[in-house]
């Protein structure tokens, strides 16, 4: 989310923001996890610890996705960390759209973990009344869209994340919009029949 080896302004959440016109706050962390802390010379937090410290933003929208960074540690344990910082989150901004993403991989398959801290994300959001968005991997078999350390996107690979995240949240706020209307024209409708049964 940060762009490592990059400027920010080339970082898909910089794009995206630039594209919607929202002011953005970047919390990522290099080499942070929900369990993993980041670069001691960055922050050393890990996501709960970032959470926790989050109570001076007031933000309408929150992303937060998985991290490869937290491979190797326990699946039980990330489960409960994971939970920990969305509750923290969905308890300091009650009234935020919460989203959380799929985890990026490299070009290459990804490792069986992945699917597990995906799941992990997608339990947590879910428990707080947020969205989980499955982007895919859209890097997959794109050797081009790597830096040489075949674990961060390039410029490139960030532009090609900034427009597969930008069209699934578009995507899912109008399923949103789209429901909630039918949800109002639901509500109207019974208001009517009460009428004509009085």
């Amino acid at each position: 989310m940060k762009g490592f080896g990059l400027t920010p302004a080339d970082a898909w959440p910089e794009l995206i923001s630039a594209t919607n016109g929202w002011d953005l706050t970047t919390l990522a962390c290099d080499g942070a996890g929900f369990l993993a802390p980041g670069n001691p010379d960055e922050c050393g937090n890990t996501f709960v610890d970032i959470s926790r410290s989050t109570a001076a933003l007031h933000p309408d929208l929150i992303i937060i996705q998985g991290s490869s960074n937290d491979f190797g540690e326990s699946n039980s344990q990330l489960l409960a960390a994971t939970g920990t910082a969305l509750a923290l989150l969905r308890s300091e901004f009650p009234n935020a759209e919460i989203i959380g993403l799929s985890t990026v991989w490299s070009e290459t398959v990804p490792p069986a973990q992945l699917a597990d801290i995906n799941s992990q994300v997608q339990q947590a959001v879910t428990a707080v009344g947020g969205h989980y968005l499955d982007i895919g991997q859209p890097l997959g078999g794109h050797p081009e869209l790597m830096q040489d350390d075949d674990v961060h996107p390039t410029v490139a690979g960030q532009a090609v994340l900034a427009g597969t995240i930008q069209a699934a949240i578009l995507a899912e706020q109008h399923a949103t919009a789209l429901q909630k209307k039918q949800q109002q024209e639901r509500e109207q409708e019974l208001k009517m029949m009460s009428r004509w049964a009085a």
